[in-house]
């Protein structure tokens, strides 16, 4: 490994990215108890439908998480990044037509869309940190980086 500064100032930046990842998508994943709350009374929902909520954000987990990894393995992280946080731009962009719309398909759409770009972004933040320097301290930067997720979900519920 290469230790001159001019060559890990490249991986110092994609850790502290990644790192600011983990907290961002800390809050995202702690918003649906705030929407779910705003949804049942805007749209006055029960239980189950307003439980569609968290059923809409997990299921973009479940199928994408996969083809992220199947991804990761052909192009790289840097790939998987990029569309996730594509994918994660595009879901929240989604929330303000389905705002105009008042439409809570079209919300349950763009949480779906959000979680998938997530699912991106988990599956290539954790084996990215961990190639982002020696192999001895792959565990100290993997636990600083996720110390950040609880610190994004603390803050991300108000």
């Amino acid at each position: 490994m290469v230790t001159t500064k001019a060559a890990s100032l490249p991986g110092r930046a994609a850790m502290v990215l990644t790192v600011g990842l983990f907290f961002l998508w800390g809050m995202a994943n702690n918003l649906n108890d705030v929407l779910i709350a705003h949804f049942r009374q805007l749209f006055r929902l029960g239980d189950l439908q307003s439980g569609l909520v968290q059923s809409a954000f997990y299921l973009g987990y479940f199928c994408f998480a996969i083809p992220a990894a199947k991804l990761m393995q052909r192009q790289g992280y840097r790939t998987a990044v990029v569309i996730g946080l594509v994918l994660y731009g595009i879901g929240a962009l989604l929330f303000w037509p389905a705002s105009l719309m008042l439409d809570y398909g079209f919300f349950l759409a763009a949480l779906f869309v959000v979680a998938s770009g997530l699912a991106f972004l988990e599956t290539a933040a954790n084996p990215m940190v961990a190639a982002l320097g020696s192999s001895e301290t792959a565990e100290r930067r993997l636990n600083l980086a996720q110390a950040f997720n609880p610190l994004g979900s603390i803050t991300g519920v108000r």
